[in-house]
């Protein structure tokens, strides 16, 4: 009896909310199967924003830990940009599916191949993409990745099988900014890795970087360069940011990094306006719950229950919530 009661007092809570912030009969309908556990949600054991989570700082990382989805090291090879479409692919499947699958490196290097005649080894974010379309992806234990290249590496046939599953998935990329090694970040594509992070997806960059005698670091922070001393380059996910008026630019992007033996960084915006090629993310053609665009913030008291919600919702977007301060979790439907 006092579960139902509690349901109860959930479900008028949240239509007093709906009425107050315009949230349609459906989105309520998937609001309150949030609560209850519809098959439709990825439920994450991972701490929510709070009311003491500084404005202008967003950090992905606990739900790529939540999904045990830690960082990869690509070696001395050269495939940054292969691991970081991987990073955006995966989280996107988890925050889809509600389980992690780490995809084989190798086998999305080799469909990019295929997509350009080539062998080399790694590729650009769009032949990578064009590859994983085509040609889908399979987990990383059917084609396990290699410390060398090897051009003549081709996937087998239960590879090839299983990675036919992800070509219906609808998962689909968006260009923040399209390949140019010659100009930086104007102010409407820094602002829009902004807002993707915001809305809970990580970005995939690809960068001028320092080259090797010149790069260097404080603490965490990768420090800034000239430009006749970067290179083209080296692809990273980021996966947060902060503002800070002490990091040049005024804050900085935190981001994940095959190469430092794995280590997260931190890209000022400085950097980033300068030197940031290209920027692409990912997510699924059903990501967004029927929300109209809106930001809420709501906590109730009401014993013997405490509910505390965040909703953030975009139109083509996704629409993520935290409760009750220990679940985050992510609606795929209407």
């Amino acid at each position: 009896m006092m579960n139902l009661a509690k349901w109860i007092g959930v479900a008028w809570i949240f239509h007093l909310f709906r009425i107050s912030i315009g949230l349609t009969t459906g989105s309520m309908i998937a609001t309150i199967g949030l609560l209850l556990g519809t098959p439709n949600m990825a439920f994450l054991s991972a701490a929510p924003p709070n009311e003491k989570t500084p404005a202008g700082r967003v950090d992905l990382r606990p739900f790529f830990e939540a999904w045990k989805l830690p960082p990869r090291v690509q070696g001395d090879r050269n495939t940054c940009s292969v691991f970081t479409i991987a990073g955006g692919l995966e989280y996107a499947m988890a925050k889809k599916k509600g389980e992690s699958c780490r995809l084989s490196i190798e086998y999305l290097n080799w469909s990019a191949n295929q997509m350009v005649h080539d062998v080399d080894d790694g590729a650009y974010f769009s032949d990578i993409w064009k590859g994983f379309t085509k040609y889908g992806a399979c987990p990383e234990e059917a084609m396990p990745y290699q410390k060398d290249f090897d051009p003549k590496l081709r996937p087998n046939s239960v590879a090839q099988e299983q990675a036919k599953e992800f070509l219906d998935a609808g998962f689909q990329l968006h260009w923040i900014k399209e390949w140019n090694p010659n100009t930086g970040l104007t102010d409407d594509q820094f602002q829009g890795i902004r807002d993707v992070l915001d809305r809970g997806w990580p970005v995939c960059a690809g960068c001028r970087w320092p080259k090797k005698e010149f790069l260097k670091w404080r603490d965490d922070l990768m420090v800034m360069v000239p430009p006749e001393q970067v290179r083209d380059g080296h692809s990273v996910l980021l996966v947060g940011y902060r503002d800070d008026p002490d990091l040049p630019g005024g804050g900085g992007f935190i981001f994940r990094n095959s190469s430092n033996s794995g280590r997260d960084g931190l890209m000022s915006f400085e950097y980033a306006r300068a030197y940031v090629n290209d920027g692409v993310w990912i997510d699924w053609k059903e990501s967004v719950a029927g929300m109209d665009d809106l930001h809420a913030r709501v906590s109730v008291s009401i014993p013997p229950i405490r509910l505390f919600c965040t909703i953030h919702g975009y139109p083509g977007r996704s629409a993520s919530r935290s409760i009750s301060g220990r679940t985050y979790c992510s609606i795929s439907g209407s």
